[in-house]
Formats: structure tokens, C-alpha cells, sequence
């Protein structure tokens, strides 16, 4: 029906898709590419870039680090009606923290996910300290890796909030879901101590001291307050890679 090049002139890796409700295609990922195509009207025109970076065994490499890109094709797939860079001077949209690295690709994990006003959410990594951050629960980056959950308008145009999610070791967040009243839960995977965790959560404690938990997090709809966080792991190797929600209300890992 269509099919398209969308790139720079170094490499970029698609990460997640998802259509609006006029059928246009929102395409969510990374990009190593200063001229990757973005729109004037872009909430971030300029490449940032990071320190260089290559995935093991993918066959793409960042030489000049990467940024978040995220492009809204129209339904035909004829045109790019809006396209932009997001992230910071480290390298963002990719998880390059070896304990969180476990599975083939698993540096391309994140999620895109769009609401009834098509406002769109971006669940992924950042290792930028100066990373984009409005309106947050979580402003500054703990140390290390961080997870990090984005909101904008349908045009790309601005960030309606942006906020970091993570302890002071590495974390990355690879999937979110929304629940009927646009609160936000996100689950990926921690090696912090310290993630933010509530008080009556299922597991308080990260139980892996030496590697990884998974955890599951829920945020208010404006980005300002983590609503509810637990770990979810076992003395072994744990990590969460999808969220979901059922016509229920129950939230399936």
C-alpha cells in the first residue's frame, strides 16, 4: 500500500509504531543522524547526539551518538507532516547499560502509545543528564542509565511533559500502557536499590543485588506524581519487557 526510506546519512533503528486516529503513523526510534528529516515547526530541529555507540551484533553503529526521533507520516504515507529530535549531549532512545542488556536488540526497546486527543507518550532510555524534562515527577537524572516517559502534542510542535524514572544505577523503561483515565504505567528493568518504589508496593526491596529486577510503575496523567511502583523480581536475572491492560483494569506483564 506504501512503503518508504526514512533516514539520515548514518544509521537509525525503528523502535515502535502507532496510528492516530486520521490513520497517519507516528514511527518512534533512534537516530546516529545530524540530518535526519525534521519539520521547521519541530519541537527539536537540532541533533544532539552522544558519545559513539555500535549494538552488539545489529549492524548499525552510532558514531556519533544517537537521539530519540519521532515522524508523523501521513495516511497515505506521502508525507511527512511532522518529525523531530528529542534528547540530550549523552546518548538517548537506546538502553547501553550491559546488566540491563540481555536479550538480541534488547538496545532498541521503548514504546510510542497515543490517547483519545491523540496526544502521543514515548516510554524508553537516557543517559543524558541535561535530558528534556518539563512538568515532572522526576526532573534530574539519579545516575547512570535512566528511564524516561515523554508526552507531546499531535504536531511535535512542544513537550507537554517529560520526566525521568530511576535509582542512582542503570534503569530502562520498554513498554507503557494507558488506563482509561490516561494515568500511565511503564515496566522495564533496574539494577538501583533506590528506584522509586511506594510505601505498599508488592516488593519494596530489590531482590537481585548483583543484577536486575523488573518493575512496574504508574504515573498521574500530568507527568507530577508516581501514583503507585513496585519491583517485581526474584534473587535470579529479572526484567519486564511489555505492560498491558485489560478491559478489567488488571495489569498484565
Amino acid at each position: 500500500i506504501y512503503s518508504t526510506y526514512l533516514g539520515g546519512a548514518k544509521d537509525e533503528l525503528p523502535h515502535s509504531m502507532i496510528v492516530n486516529s486520521a490513520n497517519e503513523l507516528f514511527v518512534f526510534g533512534t537516530t546516529g543522524s545530524a540530518d535526519f528529516p525534521v519539520t521547521n515547526s519541530a519541537y527539536q530541529t537540532t541533533f544532539n547526539g552522544g558519545p559513539s555507540f555500535s549494538p552488539s551484533g545489529m549492524g548499525v553503529s552510532f558514531p556519533n551518538g544517537s537521539d530519540i526521533f519521532v515522524s508523523r507520516l501521513s495516511a497515505n504515507g506521502g508525507g511527512l507532516l511532522a518529525s523531530t529530535f528529542l534528547g540530550g549531549t549523552d546518548n538517548d532512545g537506546l538502553n547501553t547499560a550491559p546488566q540491563l542488556k540481555y536479550n538480541y536488540a534488547d538496545e532498541a526497546r521503548g514504546e510510542i502509545d497515543i490517547d483519545k486527543q491523540n496526544n502521543i507518550y514515548i516510554a524508553t532510555c537516557t543517559k543524558s543528564t541535561d535530558f528534556p524534562t518539563t512538568n515532572s515527577f522526576q526532573s534530574l537524572n539519579n545516575g547512570g542509565q535512566e528511564g524516561c516517559i515523554i508526552k507531546m502534542d499531535n504536531q511535535l510542535t512542544s513537550v507537554i511533559w517529560s520526566s525521568y524514572l530511576g535509582g542512582s544505577a542503570d534503569d530502562g523503561i520498554y513498554s507503557l500502557a494507558l488506563d482509561r483515565n490516561d494515568n500511565i504505567y511503564v515496566t522495564g528493568g533496574t539494577t538501583s536499590a533506590d528506584f522509586p518504589i511506594t510505601a505498599t508496593a508488592y516488593q519494596t526491596v530489590h531482590q537481585d543485588s548483583l543484577r536486575a529486577d523488573a518493575f512496574i510503575s504508574l504515573l498521574n496523567s500530568e507527568g507530577t506524581q508516581l501514583l503507585s511502583s513496585s519491583y517485581y523480581g526474584t534473587e535470579q536475572y529479572d526484567q519486564s519487557y511489555f505492560v498491558e491492560i485489560g478491559n478489567n483494569d488488571a495489569v498484565y506483564l
